[in-house]
């Protein structure tokens, strides 16, 4: 032990000092109080310098409340072990502890009665004992260097470079013994790719993805049984119709869903994909809605069936099938769901706002698309969809255009008027249809 003040001269290192004092150490004591973990503090360079040191607290940190301290504030690395809370002497408390967590069980062993039973046990065990540990050790550096490589691919899933997280994991399945997590981890990620590879704003070669996950989705749907068994053929299913996009004939998606659908009746991937299906081939809504209503009613991947569903409305333009989408979106509204992101390309809120800037900016089939909810809902689901805080300004003008016309519709002359007119004044001195409709509506609505 050494005190800053007598043993940290001027003019040395402190830094250096202190550093190897931790890393030299067995046992680091962290005392939390407010100001030790406060922003800025010397206290949180020593904590970092102890876990460069261990990586985890556990049986190297003890942490030590002196005064009450806010649990946000305390650092995580603090956080993953249990902080003593002394309830009377904190000195006494804290050495008690210590020598706890200090005492080595070896000292057993140098008892009598430990040091036959080594004898004994060095007599009997030590070529097998030999061999164990080396295949202990051994199989712990594979399962550490699987689980890195696990914990890579995730992240590098998570960001969306689905091709980089698999050839991580297959750089774990070669060099390593198969185990049940990294086959749940590839099976998961093949599902995932795919999953991402769908819609039509998507670039990049979709056959060679569906072919390289093809092995696994096809081993694992063998493998597997139930709910897993079924999502991995609707995925194998996915593969074929994503193939089939890049001209590869003599598929059938369809007979990969049918199969799902006999193992797990209300599978979610199978009917959501059976329905995009329906929509992409121009069958009937009816049908399509049929499936999506059965996949909705599992409760898993919710997210997932609302993008895909509202990705096949959109899938070609449709006046009928964009209203729908339209109802879809409104539904989502009333139920609190939340828009789902879709591609990286476009998310599936500004695909929607394509649709209604094509029927009331272009005014194309804009009464069948103003009957598809009521009044009152095509105003609330808009604000829903475009918040007006958030709406980006090259394309608010058309925003208040849009906003106003359904507030007129909804009868509410008004804020109608009231966006007429903040519309007239963001487009200024500018001229066209724009101006023209905005004027004549500002006049209309001023006799009413």
């Amino acid at each position: 032990m050494f005190r800053d003040r007598s043993a940290l001269p001027p003019g040395e290192s402190f830094d250096a000092r202190i550093r190897t004092a931790i890393e030299e150490s067995d046992l680091f004591i962290f005392l939390i109080s407010l100001e030790s973990v406060l922003e800025g503090h010397y206290t949180l360079t020593e904590l970092r310098f102890a876990e460069q040191k261990w990586g985890h607290p556990a049986g190297h940190v003890l942490p030590v409340f002196t005064e009450p301290v806010p649990k946000e504030a305390i650092p995580e690395f603090l956080r993953a072990v249990t902080i003593l809370q002394p309830m009377g002497d904190i000195a006494a408390e804290v050495t008690a502890e210590v020598d706890r967590m200090t005492e080595s069980w070896w000292r057993w062993f140098l008892k009598p009665q430990g040091l036959a039973l080594l004898v004994l046990v060095a007599l009997l065990l030590a070529g097998s004992m030999w061999r164990g540990l080396s295949w202990l050790f051994e199989r712990r550096e594979q399962s550490r260097q699987v689980t890195a490589l696990l914990k890579q691919g995730q992240l590098q899933a998570d960001s969306g470079n689905y091709a980089n997280a698999w050839n991580l994991l297959e750089q774990a399945a070669v060099s390593h013994p198969p185990s049940n997590e990294l086959i749940d981890a590839q099976e998961r990620l093949a599902m995932n790719w795919l999953d991402n590879a769908r819609g039509s704003q998507l670039t990049g070669n979709l056959k060679d993805i569906a072919e390289k996950v093809s092995p696994v989705l096809s081993r694992g749907a063998v493998a597997g049984k139930g709910q897993r068994s079924a999502d991995l053929l609707a995925h194998m299913g996915w593969g074929d119709f994503l193939r089939s996009r890049e001209g590869v004939g003599g598929l059938d998606p369809m007979q990969n869903y049918r199969r799902a659908i006999e193992i797990d009746p209300g599978n979610v991937f199978a009917h959501t994909m059976w329905g995009f299906e329906i929509l992409r081939k121009g069958g009937p809504l009816a049908e399509a809605n049929r499936h999506f209503a059965i996949a909705l009613q599992s409760k898993r991947e919710r997210e997932y069936v609302r993008h895909m569903q509202i990705s096949a409305l959109l899938w070609a333009p449709d006046p009928e099938l964009e209203c729908e989408a339209i109802r879809v979106a409104n539904e989502m509204r009333r139920g609190g769901e939340t828009m789902p992101t879709g591609t990286l390309e476009r998310s599936d809120t500004w695909r929607l706002w394509n649709v209604y800037y094509s029927r009331l900016i272009f005014d194309h089939d804009k009464p069948q698309f103003l009957a598809a909810i009521s009044p009152a809902d095509h105003v609330a689901t808009f604000r829903w969809l475009y918040p007006e805080d958030q709406f980006p300004q090259d394309k608010y003008h058309l925003y208040l255009y849009i906003l106003a016309q359904l507030q007129e519709l909804n009868g509410d002359r008004t804020n109608a008027l009231a966006s007429y007119q903040k519309l007239r004044s963001q487009l200024g001195s500018a001229r066209g249809p724009l101006v023209d409709h905005s004027n004549a509506a500002i006049k209309r609505l001023s006799k009413q």
